[in-house]
């Protein structure tokens, strides 16, 4: 099953919001009778990287960019009401850069979510490794590591 992160924009709040969500829900058709209108959606390979898109997006938000969460559960009557945003603040364009961003991370670099094998990085005893645990190097470190040993067998008074 797919999921899908999207950026939406209110024009009466003056507001962004960013959220995930799958293709089975009804979701953005109740968001949309609210009055709220798609800006851009982008639909990845499960739910749960569509969220951990969304989640990373807020971070990105809220605790580098100091942007508050906007409107109140009021107005959004009890739910994402968090994930809101200010137009003031800050651009749907801008947030969808946010999300992209987030989104080639999370698919082009897989260990920057975590390992491999999903174990938290908590701080507590190390798991005992096994040959395999770690994800093999890429083909681009294995060329570099080529290049950079071919230069140290160089002897040093033909330089």
């Amino acid at each position: 099953m797919t999921g899908i992160t999207y950026v939406l924009v209110h024009p009466g709040f003056r507001a962004v919001k960013v959220g995930y969500t799958s293709p089975r829900t009804k979701r953005l058709e109740e968001l949309g009778r609210r009055g709220w209108i798609v800006y851009r959606r982008l639909e990845v390979g499960a739910p749960e990287a569509a969220r951990q898109i969304e989640q990373a997006t807020l971070f990105e938000l809220r605790h580098r960019l100091y942007i508050p969460p906007y409107l109140t559960r009021t107005d959004m009557r009890a739910f994402g009401w968090t994930e809101t945003s200010s137009l003031g603040l800050i651009e749907a364009r801008e947030v969808w850069d946010i999300v992209c961003h987030q989104a080639g991370l999370l698919y082009l670099s897989p260990h920057v979510a975590g390992p491999a094998d999903g174990r938290r990085r908590n701080g507590g005893t190390p798991p005992r490794r096994v040959r395999g645990d770690s994800l093999p190097n890429s083909r681009m470190a294995r060329t570099q590591a080529r290049i950079e040993q071919a230069a140290n067998r160089i002897p040093k008074d033909s330089q």
